[in-house]
């Protein structure tokens, strides 16, 4: 097939280069897949894994108005090491002529920034121009190991091979280094607990020593079943990362084995008498734990001190049962443990498994609440359609310590604004909020109070005084009077928030004292509040039962709900007494007027 021309034509516009020789020109790969070979030299003095001249193809696919461009190095003549900023680079696949070691050339990695980050340019014949001039330097830094530079954020290296659909998180903070640092031992077993509908996902639930017995217990969410005791895993401490120079990680359970011997840690030994102690307990036909959990302290940024420990989990671990049998070999104890060894040192792939931090500070990194209202718990009257929502936004943002007061039912009517399902349909709002809130993060603490404000005994009334802030999103005169009649037991932060008729308008009050002052607020909310049409009173709902409906459609109880959630966190921050009026324009913008 003839090569495309405007692959032709960007070919032939590359500039002479002395860094730069072309080996051979386009060839068809695939449909909408073409290549070119060259060679390139470094600009520096050649090291162990960069020599100065090494051979790359580069590779253009979706051919379009956006095309990608990628660079591997070449199968005989390209490097073979794994360097920061680049994929794990194996052996070719059967019938591809390059390795799988791509650079990171296209994101504005830390490695560029003291050159400037401009973006890629729009032509193809610039972009072929500008991703090579990309490896070129991206060579040098390799040569002069400078591709993590001191103060740049931390890059672990990239897996052999990684299974993207399955997840084990974990908790670990700052405060958890030093405890781990602290501990004798260095394995151990440990829970894997699943979470609910998710595919293929768990959390570490409990860590137990060699003995089996539990030294930490992580919490989680209500909605995740903990069953803590069971053995899913092994896990091992290691003082370092899991690398090789210049930044490879293992990719069979024999490198693994150098790597951990590397740091003073026999893998061997451990698996040995992990296998050893598993099969004192097994029962008949029990299956051996399938994941090995490898942590070790990391540092968020090149150059800094490690700040937490950080796990990494291996599928496909396989330790002897009391069933293994092997031809030519006796089922002896003695043998078990040599195959468990033998085990530990093959040549078989590791399969790694996605792993993540899900302690609080790393599950919000792209979005949270201030530090004061995060730690602030949380007691919201009414779960309808407002409170419901400034419910989960607050919840994600990070107020995960949460109760909920409703004595109401979900009814189909609600659907059509409420976040709530179908399958809630028939519940206890409470009880149904709490669940969904309780499985929308792994850190979350959210409690229901299926009854009505306010509680009609002691020990009730008692649970109601635990919580720092209390929201009332009832819109209930009577609410807010019991509220200011109910003893809180000290100092609370109240809130208050209610949609205008139509939701045209929300109006927020909020008061840090030990008791709501209720009348101040329903004052404030007669003088501000439109006038009522009394003509229209809206639809009722239903047939024969006659029964008036709030009217407001989702999209306004939803903007309403987060200008609501935005008062919240202001009046934690500024803990005073103030009643704003929000009052939604005809071209959707919202204008606040102090009361």
């Amino acid at each position: 097939m003839a090569v495309p021309l405007g692959l032709a034509a960007a070919i032939a516009a590359l500039p002479e280069d002395d860094r730069f020789k072309l080996v051979e020109g386009w060839i068809e790969r695939e449909e909408q897949a073409w290549s070119f070979q060259f060679s390139a030299r470094l600009s520096v003095e050649a090291s162990e894994h960069m020599p100065e001249w090494s051979g790359w193809h580069l590779v253009v696919s979706d051919l379009g108005s956006d095309p990608d461009i990628m660079i591997y190095p070449d199968a005989a003549d390209g490097i073979v090491a794994t360097f920061p900023h680049q994929d794990f680079n194996d052996e070719p696949e059967a019938g591809v002529p390059w390795r799988t070691g791509k650079p990171c050339l296209e994101r504005p990695a830390s490695i560029f920034r003291r050159e400037g980050w401009a973006g890629e340019p729009a032509d193809l014949a610039d972009r072929l121009v500008w991703r090579i001039a990309r490896l070129l330097s991206w060579m040098d830094a390799a040569a002069t190991d400078t591709l993590l530079c001191e103060g740049d954020p931390l890059e672990l290296p990239t897996y052999p091979s990684f299974d993207a659909t399955a997840t084990i998180g974990f908790s670990e903070t700052e405060a958890d280094l030093e405890w781990w640092i602290g501990r004798n031992e260095a394995w151990g077993f440990a829970t894997l607990s699943a979470l609910p509908g998710a595919w293929d996902t768990q959390v570490i639930s409990d860590f137990m020593d060699p003995q089996r017995r539990t030294i930490r217990k992580v919490t989680w969410s209500k909605a995740i079943p903990v069953d803590n005791g069971r053995v899913d895993a092994v896990w091992v401490l290691l003082p370092a990362p899991l690398v090789f120079a210049p930044w490879r990680t293992a990719a069979t359970w024999r490198e693994l084995t150098a790597i951990c011997a590397n740091l003073k840690i026999d893998l061997p030994e451990i698996l040995t008498s992990a296998g050893a102690r598993l099969r004192r307990i097994q029962r008949p036909k029990h299956a051996s734990p399938v994941h090995l959990i490898v942590g070790f302290p990391l540092m968020e940024r090149v150059g800094g001190e490690a700040c937490r420990i950080h796990w990494t989990a291996i599928r496909g671990m396989r330790l002897c049962t009391r069933d293994d049998v092997r031809r030519g070999y006796k089922g002896t104890a003695q043998a078990r443990q040599a195959w468990d060894r033998e085990f530990a040192v093959s040549n078989r792939a590791l399969g790694w498994r996605r792993t993540a931090n899900w302690a609080p500070d790393q599950l919000r990194k792209r979005g949270k609440a201030e530090e004061a209202v995060r730690a602030k718990s949380v007691l919201i009257l009414g779960v309808g359609t407002l409170g419901a929502a400034i419910a989960e936004s607050l919840l994600r943002m990070g107020v995960t310590k949460m109760g909920l007061v409703d004595g109401d039912v979900m009814l189909v009517g609600n659907l059509s604004r409420h976040v709530l399902t179908m399958a809630d349909v028939g519940q206890g709002k409470a009880q149904a909020m709490a669940t969904r809130l309780n499985l929308a993060t792994p850190d979350a603490a959210v409690e229901a109070f299926p009854l009505s404000f306010p509680p009609d005994n002691a020990k009730d009334a008692e649970q109601m005084r635990r919580w720092d802030v209390i929201i009332d999103c009832t819109a209930s005169d009577a609410v807010a009077r019991a509220m200011g009649h109910f003893q809180w037991g000290g100092e609370k932060l109240f809130v208050s928030l209610g949609m205008t008729w139509e939701a045209r308008g929300l109006f927020a009050y909020s008061a840090s004292e030990t008791a709501f002052p209720a009348v101040d607020a329903m004052e404030r909310f007669l003088e501000a509040s439109p006038a009522l049409d009394d003509v229209s009173v809206g639809d009722m709902e239903g047939i024969g039962c006659w029964h008036p409906v709030f009217p407001a459609t989702a999209d306004d109880v939803n903007l309403w709900a987060a200008v609501g959630a935005k008062f919240v966190r202001r009046a934690v921050v500024d803990a005073h007494r103030k009643a704003v009026l929000f009052l939604q324009k005809e071209d959707g913008t919202v204008e606040r007027r102090d009361i």
